[in-house]
Order: C-alpha cells, then sequence, then structure tokens
C-alpha cells in the first residue's frame, strides 16, 4: 500500500508515508468512510446511495458518487488508472487495504489478541493489548463526516469502545489494581448510568478500597436513574452485589477471579454455580455431491472466517437469499462446513420453516438454543426480554456458527442473532430481508450451464453425457438451471441407467407434464414452488397466476397493471411483494420476469383458477396497452403525423415520454414482448383471435412499420409477420372491417417485400391502397409509400417506386407531415441509387437531410447521412462520402442506434475498400459483422463477408505485385 493508513476512529483522515492526504469535502469523505468501515467487503452502488443521501437520494446521486470515487482515486492510488486500493467489483466498490493500514483493523487485532490472551490465563498482557487497542481512539469516531450512516457507525463504534474499556477494567480489578481503577470507573459510570455492568464494577472497586458507603451511593444513583428515566430497576446481577456489599460480603473482598462470574463480570449468587459451556454440532450433513457455486462459497467461507477476528465489529451476519429450489440450503451448509475450524465453540442449526403455514416460533427456537448450550431447562426464563438477555450473555465472548435456515423475515431471526462479535449467523431465506442488519448479503440465482452439466454427471453418472453431451444440454436448460430440478433430473437417471437422456428431454417437453415428471423420491419441483405461492395474499396469488399468461421474457409495471387491470402503482407494489417472495426475479429497475419453471408452476395455477375469459380479457389488455404506448411514442417523435389520432385507443394508463429518446427506449425495450403477445394472440391454439383483438394487433403491427415512424433501431423477423399479417387479414375480411384490411394489408407488403416475394408483396400494397378512400388524410400517402417501398424492393419495378415515392411526398407537403416527407425523399434516394443515378439520388438525400435537421429525430438525420455517403460513395467522392459515414456514426453513438451504426460501418467498410485503404476497411468490416449477427441480418453479413474476401483478394495482389 506504499505507506497508505487511514484513520476512522477519530476525524476522518488519511496519510502517505508521514504526509496527511486531502481526503476531499464532506460528502466525498462519506463514501470514503462508507468504503472503508466495511473492512474490504463489497458496497454496492445502491448501498453507499443509501449510505450517504438516505432512502431518496436525488436524481445526481448516482453521477456525484462516480465523481466523488473517481476523485478519491487520485488521493489513494499510486495509479488511478489502474487502481489496486479503491477498485470496482461486481456491481460496487471495495476498499482493499492492509490490517495495519486502518486502526480500526489494528484496534481488532489488538482486542482479539486481548481476548486470548486472557483465555490463555495472562490477564497482564491482555490489560496491555487493551490499552493498545484503546489508544488508538483519537476523538470522536468519524468527527467530519455527515449522513446517517455515519451517525449510526459512529454510535457503533463509541459503544465498541465502551465494551473495551469494561473489559479492561474487568482485568485490572481482577489484578487487584482496584484503588488505581477507582476514579476512572466513577467518572465512566456515572457518564453511562444505563451500563450497569460499569457501576457493578466500580462498586466492587470502592468496596474494596474500604469505601463500603461510596458503593453503595454508587448503587443508588443508577436506580434513582433508571426509576426516573426509564421506570426500571437495575438488573438482578446489580441487586444481588448491593445486598451483598450491605451484608459486607466477606467473599467480594477477594481477587475477582475466585467467584464464578456472569458474562458481566459481577460474581454469582452463592450456591448458584455458572452453567456448563456445550459446544455443539448441529449442521446438517454437507452435500457428498455439492457442485458449482464457487465464487459464492468462497465469499461467505471469507466473511465467516473474520468474524472471530475483528472483536470491535458487531456479530457477522450473512444472509443467503433466492427462489424456491434454487439451492440457498446446500450452499449454506457446505459454506458452514468450510467455515466450522473458525467456530471452536461449536454450530447450531434450525429450520425455521419459513416458506411454509406453520413458520417456527422463535421464543421455541431460543428455549432449544439455551438448552443445547448447557443451560438447565428450569434456568431459562419465561420473559423472552430475560430469555433474549440470557441467550445473548450465554453467546458473549464465544466463536460459535448459527444456521438459521429457511426465515420467513427479519422478525423471526432477530431475537435469535448474537449480540457481540465472535459469532456469525448465516441465514437462508426466499426473501432479501432488506430490513435486516447485515454484514454480506447474496441473492443466488440458478446455476450456470456449466455448473448444471457438472451435478447432472455426478448424480447421473460419468459415462452417459459423453454419449449424449446435445441432449444434456437440453435436459439442464428444460431444468430452467435450477439446482432442484436437475438433481431429481438427475436422480430419475441414476435410478434408471437403461434410459437415455434424450428420453427424459422428451417427456419435460410435454408443458403439461413437466412439472409432474420434475420429481423424485421427497424432492418435488412443484412442492417447493408451493409453499411459497401458499404464503401469498390472495391479490398477490391472482396477479402471480394473470401475470404468466403472456409468453414474453420481462413484465414491466405498466404491463403488469394492464393485465391485473389496476394502477401502475399497486402493479409495482405487488411486483416487488412477489419478487421479495423469490417469485418473480429483477435484475434492473422496473423489470420482472419468471423463471421458466415457475412461469408454468402459474400457468398451471391460472388454468384452475381463472375463468378463461379473465385469461383472454388480460390478455387483451396487455395487447391494448401496448397499441396506446406506440400510439404515444408516435406522437412524441412525430407530432405532426396524423396516425397516432387515429389508431389510439385511449387506453387508460397508457405510457407517456418526455421526449423522443425515452419513446424510442420503451419501443426497443418493448418490441419483444409486443410481437410476442401479437403471436400468442393470434395464434393462439384453443382459442379464435376476436374482431376486437384482431383490430388491435392490426394496428399495433401498422405502427411497427417502417413507413409508419422508424422511431427506432430495429430490426423485425419479417417472415414471423407473414403470418400474423395473414391471420389478422382473414379476421377482417370475415367482419367486412375496411380499415383493418388496410392494416393488414400494408404489414403483409412489406413483409412478403422484405423476404423477396415481390409478386405477393406488390398485390398486398395495391390491395391495401385501393381500399383506401381518395380523400383520405392518414392512410392513402402512407399506402403509396408502401407501393413504393415494394417496388423498390424489386430490381424490375424501380420506374414504379419512383412514381409512389412522388406521389407520397407530394401527399405529406400538402399535409404538412414533413417527417414523412423526409421519409418519402429517403425512398426516392434509394431508389435512384438503384438506378445507377447517384447526382438524382444525392439530391433527395440533401432534401431528407434538410428536412430531418429541422424537423427529424436521430434516426431521421442517421438514415439521411447514410444515403448522403452512398450517394457520394456512387459519385467516386470518397472523401466526403466518408466524413458523411463518420458524421452518422456519431449520431449513432450518441443515441445508442446498433443497427443502424452497423449498417454504416459496412457502407464505411466499402467506401475506404474503393480507396485503396485495405487496413481501415478490414477494421469496419470486422466491426460491422458480429453486430450484423447479433441483429440476425443474413443480408448484412453476407456483404460483410463478402467485402473482407474482397479485401484479402486485393491485399494478395497487392502483395504479389511487389
Amino acid at each position: 500500500m506504499d505507506g497508505l493508513r487511514i484513520s476512522v476512529l477519530g476525524p476522518l483522515r488519511a496519510w502517505r508515508a508521514d504526509r496527511e492526504l486531502d481526503i476531499g469535502p464532506a460528502q466525498q469523505r462519506a463514501v470514503l468512510a462508507a468504503l472503508a468501515l466495511r473492512g474490504g467487503r463489497v458496497a454496492l452502488v445502491q448501498e453507499l446511495l443509501d449510505d450517504i443521501w438516505g432512502w431518496d437520494p436525488p436524481a445526481s446521486a448516482a453521477v456525484a458518487l462516480r465523481n466523488h470515487v473517481s476523485r478519491l482515486r487520485t488521493v489513494l492510488e499510486l495509479d488511478p488508472r489502474a487502481p489496486t486500493v479503491l477498485v470496482s467489483v461486481a456491481g460496487g466498490y471495495a476498499l482493499r487495504l492492509d490490517e495495519a493500514a486502518l486502526d480500526l483493523s489494528r484496534c481488532g487485532r489488538f482486542s482479539t489478541d486481548a481476548v486470548r490472551a486472557a483465555e490463555a490465563g495472562d490477564p497482564e498482557r491482555a490489560v496491555r493489548l487493551l490499552n493498545e487497542a484503546l489508544a488508538l481512539r483519537n476523538g470522536t469516531p468519524l468527527a467530519g463526516v455527515p449522513g446517517k450512516y455515519a451517525e449510526r457507525e459512529r454510535s457503533r463504534i463509541t459503544e465498541v469502545k465502551l465494551i473495551l474499556l469494561e473489559k479492561r477494567l474487568g482485568l485490572e480489578l481482577q489484578l487487584g489494581r482496584h484503588a488505581d481503577i477507582a476514579a476512572e470507573l466513577s467518572a465512566l459510570a456515572d457518564e453511562h448510568p444505563v451500563r450497569e455492568g460499569l457501576r457493578a464494577l466500580q462498586m466492587l472497586a470502592l468496596y474494596r478500597c474500604g469505601r463500603q458507603g461510596d458503593a453503595l451511593a454508587g448503587y443508588s444513583k443508577t436506580r434513582r436513574f433508571l426509576s426516573e428515566e426509564l421506570g426500571i430497576e437495575p438488573g438482578p446481577d446489580l441487586a444481588r452485589l448491593h445486598q451483598r456489599i450491605l451484608q459486607s460480603d466477606p467473599e467480594l473482598a477477594q481477587p475477582f477471579e475466585a467467584a464464578p462470574t456472569t458474562a458481566q463480570g459481577v460474581p454469582h449468587e452463592e450456591g448458584t454455580p455458572a452453567p456448563i459451556w456445550i459446544s455443539p454440532a448441529q449442521l446438517p450433513p454437507d452435500a457428498p455431491d455439492f457442485t458449482g457455486r464457487h465464487e459464492t462459497v468462497a465469499h461467505l467461507r471469507r466473511i465467516l472466517a473474520g468474524a472471530s477476528s475483528q472483536p470491535e465489529m458487531a456479530a457477522t451476519v450473512c444472509v443467503v437469499h433466492g427462489m424456491g429450489g434454487v439451492g440457498k440450503t446446500t450452499v449454506a451448509v457446505h459454506a458452514a462446513h468450510a467455515a466450522r475450524e473458525h467456530f471452536p465453540d461449536g454450530q447450531l442449526y434450525v429450520d425455521l420453516r419459513g416458506a411454509s403455514r406453520d413458520p417456527a416460533n422463535p421464543d421455541a427456537v431460543q428455549q432449544s438454543f439455551l438448552l443445547a448450550l448447557g443451560v438447565s431447562p428450569r434456568n431459562i426464563p419465561a420473559d423472552s426480554v430475560e430469555r433474549t438477555a440470557l441467550y445473548r450473555s450465554r453467546l458473549a465472548g464465544r466463536r460459535l456458527l448459527l444456521l438459521l435456515d429457511n426465515a420467513v423475515n427479519g422478525k423471526q431471526v432477530l431475537s435469535l442473532l448474537p449480540g457481540t462479535a465472535g459469532c456469525a449467523a448465516l441465514v437462508t431465506s426466499r426473501t432479501p430481508m432488506a430490513c435486516l442488519p447485515v454484514t454480506s448479503r447474496t441473492g443466488l440465482e440458478p446455476f450456470r450451464e456449466d455448473e448444471a452439466l457438472a451435478l447432472l454427471e455426478r448424480i447421473a453418472g460419468p459415462e452417459r453425457l459423453p454419449k449424449e453431451p446435445e441432449a444434456a444440454r437440453l435436459l439442464v436448460r428444460a431444468c430452467g438451471l435450477l439446482p432442484l430440478a436437475v438433481r431429481i433430473a438427475a436422480s430419475r437417471l441414476a435410478a434408471r441407467p437403461r434410459w437415455t437422456i434424450s428420453s427424459l428431454v422428451t417427456r419435460l417437453s410435454d408443458s403439461s407434464r413437466t412439472l409432474d415428471e420434475l420429481q423424485a423420491g421427497g424432492l418435488a419441483v412443484e412442492a417447493a414452488f408451493e409453499l411459497g405461492y401458499d404464503s401469498l395474499s390472495s391479490a398477490e396469488a391472482r396477479a402471480f397466476r394473470l401475470l404468466a399468461i403472456p409468453e414474453i421474457a420481462e413484465l414491466s409495471p405498466g404491463s403488469a397493471a394492464a393485465l391485473l387491470d389496476t394502477s401502475e402503482d399497486a402493479a409495482e407494489t405487488v411486483l416487488e411483494s412477489l419478487a421479495t417472495a423469490g417469485l418473480l426475479e429483477s435484475f434492473d429497475p422496473g423489470r420482472y420476469r419468471y423463471h421458466d419453471l415457475l412461469r408454468l408452476f402459474a400457468r398451471h395455477r391460472t388454468v384452475k383458477s381463472d375463468p378463461a375469459p379473465a385469461r383472454k380479457a388480460a390478455l387483451s389488455r396487455l395487447a391494448r396497452f401496448y397499441l396506446a404506448g406506440m400510439s404515444a411514442a408516435l406522437r412524441t417523435i412525430r407530432p405532426d403525423s396524423l396516425l397516432a389520432a387515429a389508431l389510439d385507443p385511449d387506453f387508460p394508463g397508457a405510457p407517456r415520454f418526455a421526449d423522443r429518446a425515452k419513446a424510442q427506449e420503451w419501443v426497443i425495450s418493448e418490441l419483444p414482448a409486443i410481437l410476442g403477445v401479437a403471436v400468442q394472440i393470434a395464434h393462439h391454439p384453443t382459442r379464435a383471435i376476436s374482431a376486437d383483438d384482431a383490430r388491435d394487433l392490426g394496428r399495433m403491427l401498422v405502427l411497427l412499420m417502417p413507413f409508419t415512424m422508424p422511431f427506432s433501431d430495429l430490426y423485425v423477423a419479417w417472415g414471423s409477420m407473414v403470418s400474423l399479417g395473414q391471420v389478422l387479414l382473414d379476421e377482417a375480411e370475415e367482419d367486412d372491417d375496411a380499415p383493418a384490411i388496410v392494416n393488414a394489408c400494408a404489414v403483409l407488403a412489406i413483409a412478403h417485400a422484405c423476404i423477396g416475394q415481390h409478386e405477393q408483396a406488390r398485390g398486398f400494397a395495391r390491395r391495401g391502397y385501393l381500399t383506401t378512400e381518395p380523400d383520405d388524410r392518414v392512410f392513402r400517402h402512407r399506402l403509396a409509400y408502401v407501393r413504393g417501398t415494394v417496388a423498390a424492393l424489386d430490381p424490375d419495378s424501380l420506374d414504379e417506386a419512383v412514381t409512389h415515392f412522388t406521389d407520397a411526398a407530394a401527399l405529406c407537403q400538402v399535409l404538412g407531415e414533413a417527417r414523412f416527407e423526409a421519409q418519402c425523399f429517403l425512398g426516392l434516394a434509394t431508389t435512384h441509387l438503384a438506378r445507377k443515378e447517384p447526382g438524382l439520388a444525392l439530391r433527395y438525400s440533401r432534401e431528407a437531410f434538410t428536412l430531418s435537421q429541422a424537423a427529424g429525430g436521430a434516426l431521421d438525420r442517421v438514415l439521411a447521412l447514410r444515403r448522403l455517403g452512398q450517394a457520394l460513395h456512387d459519385l467516386g467522392r470518397h472523401a466526403d462520402a466518408v466524413e458523411h459515414y463518420t458524421e452518422a456514426l456519431v449520431v449513432c453513438d450518441a443515441h445508442d442506434l446498433p443497427n443502424q451504426r452497423a449498417h454504416t460501418m459496412l457502407g464505411l467498410a466499402r467506401t475506404h475498400f474503393a480507396q485503396g485503404h485495405f487496413a481501415e476497411a478490414r477494421t469496419s468490416s470486422n466491426e460491422a459483422l458480429p453486430m450484423l449477427a447479433l441483429l440476425g441480418d443474413a443480408a448484412g453479413q453476407r456483404l460483410a463477408t463478402e467485402l473482407l474476401q474482397s479485401i484479402e483478394a486485393r491485399e494478395g495482389l497487392v502483395q504479389g505485385a511487389h
């Protein structure tokens, strides 16, 4: 660390060697304090925001945090560009310091060594070590650090100081130094009147100094304060000591160790021996086939191992949470066994049955723990407060590990947690237990595929996977990578050596039987899910069922509100409840999803519990919500468009967007769900599409078409649009619904054209155009544009394309739709490029660019710049083409347009190649190719690959010439 030191036991300060560092303003100091106090553990960004700004941080807090971290790195790091002290780790930050670099850690080491010295019968050395620990404290802890987190830590560190003082003074008393410490004890006992341990030590010291009256006066002070301020009497230990001083008990004058003592250092009443200590070993057996989770187990073991090495800290509490079947207990038991050596005083275990309808009573658990620790049943108080005090006193000074499995909430485990350092509690729960003060919180997710395959191999046998590697992968995927499901599937294979892996995959592929197949012996995935489902309220259970109906990957609060027919706030509340219960996953703010098997479980439940009309209505509301969102996006991005009003369903709770960027972001994020719902409604296996649904889907798909608004950087799988459009057209024809026929024909025309079926595309485009009325102000010019687009994609119909685009542009100008007029000009530019007329293409591209600058969005500008680049390339003006392509890339990067960026890079590569700049052409092609593959653009991938081959061939010719 090159002499780096940090102090938190007084004013927050930092040094490198002998030079004090400037650690910045108050808020930046708060960041450093929050990281330093975690002792090297990772602090998630959200935890730091809460620490510094509280529960409601400003919108700029995350940016401010990054800036504070960056400035701290310039102070603390030798090379801020390669940080080794303040490092970024897994969505947060950690301060990596040697033990000697932080005064809090040095204080902890002294304290630990002191405890061990006292246990080894060397109180003199223990006193010296405690004095060294106390000497590190220099004024008010964290002085100058703002915030409630700093206040809490300040109080905690101050409390620890008092504990160390009490330990040191107790040892001094044991060594017969009562005269030396009497004055110090009197001052401390008066300053902290509620600490009866300090008052007991003061009374003993004064009594041994021959000051019986002063000792009794000290008791009266405490009793008066507790009565007047808190309405309570002193505890039984202090009251007994008072009586013994009144009676001049001769044993009190003996050295302190002559009498058995309580955890507070007060002698026991004569004739009542201290209970013996029993070291329990209650951990369940470790799984012999434990597989994977290496990072998680290593993290837990590291945290648990540190519990006994930092006595100035609070007790260590680790929470492991996740959905049912994800392997929380297995991981916790394995980690507990791995850390056993650090807890020589024993290990306690309890199943708190938190996921059942009959969770364990913490009072009964506490009693069973006391019995396991050697306390006689008759000595266990009936009163819960007294019992908790006895329980924590019994654990004080020990190194004991508690495994509290399957907790329902923080309230259930709070009274079971140790009160002092040295002990540790490992808690598992389906909920993250956000309100419980913890040292570490670990959320378990399903296995990675390699982990799932490893478990399958260990249980089913190593000889089976090499024979069917692909089937093995399909099997673990069918299990949703859920550890419990993989274990059950593997166990079934192990019990049936003649079964092939493929045969089990086939059985699991039938969704009506999947959950039935995933049970073996006493294990069943469905039973694990039922525990969580049964704990839900009726409203939460209904939401859990209905939200699983749509075949979409993710839900937002808005889409959930549509499904549940409620407000967005109410929907978000229930989504959070389900996520907290481990029945939904939420990895990003405002986005929720089911595990595949949980979705299947929920769908089985909705078929049993919710009538078919209710399920259909939920899906229809969701489709209408997406239609409303698309219409709102159109109004935001193209305010001059006449289409939004024509297609707006006036849906309550429709999305609203502050600007074009937000509208584009919404459409991109929701596009998979929009298409998924459309396919689900149109191709439902048991229910024909209704006229209302067909009408809504037709409008929704029209809004995705490029002739409507290229508002987002989308790449649509046009093949699926053909079958969707045909279903919508059939329903529209049956109902003789002319607007719906227009919509369906428009979708079919574009879809057929994009997959190269030009004759069908022309037919649908012509039919849609002729179905519109001559004076139609919304659809007629759009269908003219569709006819132009269809013709432009057919090399034999380019003249026809020019006519249709020209007609559409003229109508746009009359109607005042400048953005759509620019789009028509781009169509003309594209057509003239195909006709080898780059001069005309350049003219129309410039007109489109001018209109997009005045009224368009980022995508309009990129499209215009791309066409300008193509036209200039074809005119041989390669340097100008490169300039326009480069400008387009700047816009793509600024507005996150990956599709357009890929095609712009492809155009740039083509121009570099024409200039003979082969290295630049190769770089651009190589950058475009994976982006095009990710987008599924086969034609673009082919062009990029052909260009790379041409570059290689040309370079070979050049090298051969030399």
